[in-house]
């Protein structure tokens, strides 16, 4: 099965030639920084959490709601690790640039602390955020560095949030939307520091079916 899927894996990226890797870069330039239309998705405490979303999340405001905005990001990253001479390269520097900063995340941080939004994007958006913090983490470039310092305290978060959520399950989630777990927990190799994979397996694993 591993060598099937790596196999898979493999036969996907060399489809993958730069021409068609501008045409979905093109796609996530066009809306990581549109704020408009927008699904919040959150829970309001008062009036004074009614704002524009780029106030309290200012680094994943854009395509539509945050998990597309995250996952807008790691296409960016991984499209240019694949093809850096791709034509959009300096553009989606200057995006994802302005975008991963550290006191965007320190506002994204804030959001994911508030009480009322710890579980906000679980676990599907939980896994891209990851994801994106993975595919910053294997990369050798260094302006991938500069992003995934400034993601560390969000992607810290996160990898908690999970390794505290996963073993309260006593049955799968298979409701066929955002907290599916299979949705999150296929990606649970994802983690951005090795050590963390440990703690999770170590934390998590109560028996066959309850993350499938």
């Amino acid at each position: 099965m591993i060598i099937l899927l790596s196999t898979i894996n493999l036969n996907a990226q060399q489809m993958l030639t730069q021409d068609r890797s501008s045409h979905f870069a093109k796609m996530a330039l066009k809306c990581i920084q549109q704020e408009y239309p927008n699904k919040p998705g959150e829970v309001l405490g008062s009036d004074r959490d009614v704002k524009p979303v780029r106030e309290y999340r200012p680094a994943f405001y854009g395509c539509f709601d945050w998990h597309s905005s995250v996952h807008g990001h790691w296409m960016l990253v991984k499209l240019l690790k694949l093809h850096p001479g791709m034509p959009e390269a300096p553009a989606i520097r200057a995006a994802v640039g302005s975008n991963l900063t550290a006191e965007n995340i320190a506002l994204e941080v804030n959001f994911f602390l508030d009480s009322n939004n710890k579980s906000f994007e679980r676990t599907y958006g939980w896994a891209w955020l990851l994801k994106l913090a993975e595919e910053l983490h294997t990369w050798e470039d260094p302006q991938a560095r500069i992003w995934e310092s400034a993601l560390q305290p969000l992607s810290d978060l996160i990898s908690s949030y999970y390794i505290a959520f996963l073993p309260k399950l006593v049955y799968p989630i298979r409701v066929g939307s955002i907290p599916t777990l299979p949705s999150g927990w296929h990606l649970r190799w994802i983690m951005p520091v090795q050590r963390k994979i440990r703690i999770l397996k170590q934390s998590l694993w109560r028996g066959p079916g309850i993350f499938t």
